[in-house]
């Protein structure tokens, strides 16, 4: 009796050894694994990790008065719309200010933007009464407390490291160019070529093409140029925004003026391949 007690202590034992050891080595794979499955391509978030991230509830913070995107080096000589972005949010949003051009009108303009890069929609913006008096920062501190509440209920992080991107991407090993056509035609009165259409697509080797903006001009615009001066890569959800600023005539002659229009852009939806080849 004495033995078999033993024999189911030592039987106990060595099962409890082997079991521990066995999930050790469970954990340890698991952390190899992880280890081992970093995507290798950094410029956006892994969809595992957004995932992840997506779970987390969103916590309201503050703002700092953003940093001026220079998409445009030639400014001296041009009246150029000023872009302060401001950050991202998790489903899609972007958030930034704009500094008009003023082409003597003799008040400071601003507009702060919430944009939906999904549906390229605005979908809050706010602008101050027209004043002579006015800066960016007089214009954010009178008005931080609607700045931050609309901010947060767009559910925006603040993101203080935008970079304005300029060569092909790579993203989940597709790599992608941004590809512009115009189409031009002569303006009788002042015989030279403005823009009536405008298209940007993004093409992909691996992933087909994709159209993302096409916009016929209005003759009054008056567009003589069109230029992708860069984009700028969302860290959540794989996707991008294309920055295509135009230049247009100075209401009173030069200097002309330049502005610029947002594109969102999804990095793994909507492409297609040519077929029939």
């Amino acid at each position: 009796m004495k033995s078999t007690r033993i024999y189911l202590l030592l039987f106990t034992f060595l099962f409890l050894t082997s079991s521990i050891n066995f999930s050790c080595s469970w954990f340890s794979s698991d952390d190899e694994e992880d280890a081992n499955s970093n995507d290798t391509i950094t410029e956006i978030t892994s969809d595992d990790t957004k995932d992840n991230n997506s779970t987390k509830a969103y916590v309201a913070d503050d703002y700092q008065i953003p940093e001026e995107l220079v998409y445009n080096k030639q400014s001296d000589d041009f009246l150029i719309d000023k872009l302060y972005p401001i950050g991202w949010s998790k489903d899609g949003k972007f958030a930034y200010i704009i500094e008009p051009a003023d082409e003597e009108s003799g008040f400071y303009l601003f507009e702060i933007v919430v944009f939906d890069m999904i549906n390229n929609k605005t979908i809050w913006s706010w602008k101050p009464e027209e004043s002579e008096e006015g800066d960016l920062e007089m214009t954010w501190k009178e008005n931080y407390e609607l700045f931050k509440s609309s901010l947060n209920k767009y559910e925006i992080t603040q993101d203080n490291s935008f970079e304005l991107l300029k060569d092909k991407t790579t993203f989940k090993d597709n790599e992608y160019q941004i590809v512009l056509d115009t189409k031009t035609e002569i303006q009788p009165d002042y015989g030279i070529d403005i823009i009536k259409n405008i298209k940007i697509s993004i093409s992909s080797a691996e992933l087909g093409s994709k159209e993302i903006y096409n916009q016929n001009t209005e003759d009054y615009s008056m567009i003589i140029g069109a230029f992708v001066p860069g984009y700028l890569l969302s860290p959540n959800d794989g996707r991008i925004v294309v920055i295509c600023q135009m230049e247009r005539i100075g209401a009173e002659g030069p200097p002309n003026a330049v502005y610029f229009q947002l594109i969102g852009a999804d990095l793994l939806r909507g492409f297609h391949t040519d077929s029939g080849s």
